[in-house]
């Protein structure tokens, strides 16, 4: 394990004038607050908390670790226990053990181990800032006013300077400008920094909740965001409690832009929430980093602007070596713009591809919906006309049935079929107006892919070496600290040989032209570059911000329709089964006349068979009457014959008594 100098140490390098950088200081502060932790558990109290008692060594694997060193003031205290006796810098002290220790007034006050909260509270603060928290006019020297300053600030106050000989005091509750924290982690930091910094013992902080709070921000997840519209990176800290509203608001804090509907969210090749919903933890959002950060655009604004600082940069300019690492960073910065900027074009790009695809695919989808529905429509029509003409010819066989109630019938059935002829024509309509913008949209940016082709036409005319800009201006500040390092053994040495004293003269221009040159690839290189292409991109977000505001509406109106086509559909449905109840009356209606009809017929053929019997039976008596006439008739007719017969006998014979005898002879013989 490699020693790489103390937190001081750190501090003390022009590259870190204004601070650590963000990811360092985080790591400084878990690391701190797990050195503590250990002391709290074993019952110590460090009481000499300061970056130089703060070191920093490298593993073999290449990670870093920042360890709490220099424990000769420490001694074993409980957390109920007090101390009298007095040890640590001034800077750092508690505003208690300042005044006994450092103004030498006897006070009758005892200090217990949450003296290191304070310390902590100005070591981080430093860390964070490259500065010290509280400074009087002439440091050290103006020990009273540094007593005033830290005695009587207000809560929440976490510095306070003075500029000038008995001047006002400057109060801070928020980390300055220049420090390089981003604005998301200012945030958790502030809070923490004004409880460490406590001087009212009613609202001093214990270390519990000042570990609960360290744990609570190191636990968050940390989202990398570059803002397309002013071209700024930003940083979004969440927890496992915080979700897409929660990441959207804190946004909305940072960049002034509506949650609500005013954000366009991209990451990788598709909208955020294409990975995450409403209910996705903090902790579950994909992972980003400087290079590969969620993209954030304005959907109701389409000017693109860069975020300058030149105050800032004039700040920066305190010392050559540390311009050159503004510079540098900057450099680093425009670059990185650069390619977000083209990642950033790729990704919209292909985010309205996916999108106008979609739209395709619902509106093909809804022309099939509706053909079907005409072919319903047809069906319907067709059948009704069926209907209709085998109705009529069942109620035109039955004169019994009134030709008004018939008509009024038919009227009824044809006006449901021409309600929903009409509502298919009102669908038709209204999707003859959206599928020609759906497949103009799409032809022009997704078979053509005109996006694309306007970005490379804007990129034509520009320079391609800039993204290198980067890596010469590390080269560059490199030989800046070299110069600066020189320099400060030269300020070392009492004395410098003439030799030396011309190394020294060249040293200072070599700085001198290394900061013309960093200044020229800054402003001759990176800004114009980026301004062109910020002007190019601004061009370009009007023609992508307007087709992705279209591809919206019109999908949109994609589902307007297809809840239009699920009405009717129902509609239809309940106006078919309508028809079909009515058209069941009629049927219904029409089977009962052909029922009256046949029955009357079987009556009437009933009655006709009962006379034809009648008939039959009559003739037959007619006839077997006949058979007895002619029989009577024949006999008569015999017997007629015979008594002639015995006439002619009587009157042939003289005697009667013969005579007699002989006819009634005859009688009998007739009779046997």
């Amino acid at each position: 394990m490699l020693q790489g100098g103390s937190l001081f140490n750190l501090l003390d390098d022009p590259e870190n004038s204004y601070g650590l950088e963000e990811d360092e200081w985080l790591l400084v502060l878990s690391h701190l607050s797990a050195g503590m932790n250990h002391l709290r558990d074993n019952n110590l109290v460090h009481r000499d908390l300061k970056p130089g008692n703060i070191m920093k060594f490298i593993k073999d694997d290449g990670s870093i670790v920042y360890k709490l060193t220099d424990f000769g003031a420490a001694r074993e205290l409980e957390d109920d226990q007090q101390f009298v006796s007095l040890y640590g810098t001034e800077e750092y002290l508690h505003p208690d053990m300042y005044e006994r220790a450092v103004l030498r007034k006897t006070v009758g006050k005892t200090f217990g181990a949450t003296v290191d909260l304070w310390s902590i509270g100005v070591t981080l603060y430093h860390v964070a800032t490259g500065n010290l928290p509280f400074r009087p006019f002439g440091g050290r020297r103006n020990k009273e006013t540094m007593y005033h300053i830290t005695t009587k600030k207000s809560s929440g106050v976490i510095s306070g300077v003075q500029t000038s000989e008995n001047g006002p005091i400057q109060w801070g509750r928020e980390l300055p400008s220049t420090c390089l924290l981003s604005a998301g982690i200012k945030k958790h930091i502030t809070p923490l920094l004004a409880g460490l910094l406590e001087v009212n013992p009613q609202k001093r902080w214990t270390f519990e909740r000042f570990f609960s709070q360290v744990t609570w921000i190191l636990e968050k997840k940390k989202l990398h965001v570059y803002f397309m519209n002013k071209l700024t990176p930003h940083r979004v800290y969440l927890d496992k409690t915080e979700g897409f509203d929660a990441f959207k608001k804190i946004l909305s804090e940072q960049t002034e832009i509506s949650p609500e509907n005013d954000m366009i969210i991209l990451f990788g090749e598709n909208e955020l929430s294409h990975y995450v919903s409403d209910s996705t933890p903090g902790t579950d959002f994909p992972d980003t980093s400087p290079s590969r950060p969620i993209v954030l655009f304005n959907k109701n604004n389409n000017n693109i602007s860069i975020g300058l600082d030149k105050e800032n940069d004039a700040t920066l300019a305190k010392s050559a070596c540390s311009v050159g690492y503004s510079y540098r960073r900057k450099i680093d910065s425009y670059t990185q713009c650069l390619k977000i900027m083209n990642s950033a074009i790729e990704m919209l790009s292909e985010v309205v591809k996916i999108r106008l695809s979609e739209l395709l695919e619902a509106s093909q989808a809804c022309s099939r919906l509706t053909k079907l529905i005409e072919n319903q429509i047809h069906f319907f029509v067709s059948t009704h006309e069926i209907n209709v003409k085998l109705s009529k010819e069942s109620f035109s066989s039955s004169k019994s049935h009134p030709r008004d109630e018939e008509d009024s019938s038919y009227q009824s059935l044809q006006s449901l079929v021409l309600d929903e002829e009409e509502g298919l024509k009102n669908l038709k309509n209204q999707f003859g107006e959206l599928s020609p913008a759906v497949e103009q949209l799409n032809r022009r940016f997704v078979r053509e892919d005109q996006l694309k082709k306007e970005w490379e036409e804007v990129m034509r005319d520009f320079p391609r070496g800039v993204t290198s800009a980067g890596s010469k201006a590390h080269t560059y500040v490199a030989k800046l600290k070299e110069s600066w390092q020189h320099l400060l053994r030269d300020r070392a040495s009492r004395t410098l040989t003439y030799n030396d004293e011309q190394f020294h003269i060249l040293e200072k221009i070599k700085m001198q032209e290394t900061i013309k040159v960093l200044v020229e690839l800054l402003s001759k290189e990176c800004e114009p570059a980026l301004v062109n292409q910020s002007e190019g991109l601004a061009d370009w977000y009007k023609m992508a911000q307007t087709t992705f505001i279209q591809a919206e509406i019109l999908l949109k109106d994609i589902g307007v329709f297809k809840e239009n086509t699920r009405h009717f559909s129902e509609s239809l449905k309940i106006s078919q089964d309508r028809y079909l109840e009515k058209m069941a009356s009629l049927v219904e209606e029409a089977e009962n006349l052909k029922m009256d009809t046949i029955k009357k017929e079987e009556i009437e053929s009933c009655k006709n068979k009962m006379e034809s019997r009648q008939i039959k039976m009559a003739i037959k008596s007619i006839l077997s009457t006949q058979d007895e006439v002619w029989g009577i008739l024949r006999e008569n007719t015999r017997l007629i014959e015979q008594f002639g017969e015995l006439a002619s006998l009587a009157d042939a014979s003289p005697s009667s008594e013969n005579n007699t005898a002989e006819i009634l002879a005859k009688i009998e013989q007739l009779s046997s």
